[in-house]
């Protein structure tokens, strides 16, 4: 094989960095506690797309939440019953319901069953309605409907099972 012949013009400074280019092409020994050199640079796919089903998600349960009106509901345990009054407007009437359902259920089927008494009434109006009926299943309703009334501003419903009494209130939708 022939070498190759260079020609160099007189004067000229050659400089031969070969080793150093063999130098940093080896790879180095690693110091004890250090990591290797990882690019801190990266790239970001689609960041904002990301957020978007979570901002979705977000103004779903806001409007659930906050635009959708929810039912009035008021509670109380009575006689065992655990007793549910509810309202719904509906054209010009208010259309009240109260619902009795047995807490602890028992084995006996001897045992009487109780009658129910709700007096339904807007204050203030002197408007009100009275239900009553036997408690013979669970869950039983018993439902009224008074006038819609601009004045009013509650609903009172005076429960009775046998001798235990309550007093549920709603604000009129």
């Amino acid at each position: 094989m022939k070498h190759p012949v260079l020609n160099i013009k007189k004067g000229a400074v050659i400089y031969d960095d070969t080793e150093a280019r063999r130098a940093s092409e080896l790879p180095r020994p690693a110091l004890p506690g250090s990591r290797p050199l990882v690019s801190r640079r990266r790239r970001r796919r689609g960041g904002r797309l990301t957020f978007f089903p979570l901002l979705v998600i977000a103004l779903g349960l806001f409007i659930l939440f906050r635009v959708v009106p929810s039912m009035p509901v008021n509670r109380a345990v009575l006689a065992g019953w655990q007793v549910t009054l509810r309202i719904s407007p509906y054209q010009d009437r208010l259309i009240v319901g109260v619902t009795f359902i047995l807490s602890a259920p028992t084995g006996e089927s001897a045992s009487p069953v109780p009658e129910a008494t709700a007096r339904i009434s807007l204050p203030g109006t002197g408007e009100q309605v009275f239900v009553a009926g036997m408690l013979e299943k669970s869950p039983m309703t018993l439902r009224g409907d008074l006038p819609r009334i601009g004045g009013a501003k509650k609903v009172r419903a005076e429960v009775s099972i046998g001798a235990a009494r309550s007093t549920l209130w709603l604000p009129v939708p």
